[in-house]
């Protein structure tokens, strides 16, 4: 499936269709605002809209789990999902929505 059809297909999937997204793949580690991320979602709740950067197979390097394209789209895609949830002063709060939103992506997409 091509990356913008499972775009589509993952946010009809989420009940994220009154959602813009942009996805900008095949990303250098230079790409991203975050170091060491294969992945990263920039939101705006209020209009939104979200900018998603994935990193390119090329720069994934030596990693324990093998590169998943759509698993990390829906990582991203879920933390639009979860947009209430994360980013609170509570750190243990966002360590724990983030751990929900990697688990959630690999039991969706079968990992």
């Amino acid at each position: 499936m091509k990356h913008n059809q499972l775009l589509k297909s993952w946010q009809k999937r989420l009940r994220l269709n009154d959602w813009t997204f942009k996805v900008i793949d095949l990303c250098s580690p230079e790409d991203f605002k975050l170091s060491g991320v294969c992945g990263e979602c920039d939101y705006q709740e209020v209009n939104k809209s979200a900018i998603i950067r994935i990193i390119s197979p090329d720069f994934y390097g030596d990693r324990l789990i093998p590169f998943n394209y759509e698993k990390i789209l829906v990582h991203e895609l879920l933390h639009v999902k979860f947009a209430l949830l994360e980013n609170s002063e509570n750190e243990l709060q966002n360590r724990i929505a983030h751990q929900l939103i990697e688990d959630l992506s690999r039991a969706f997409v079968g990992m």
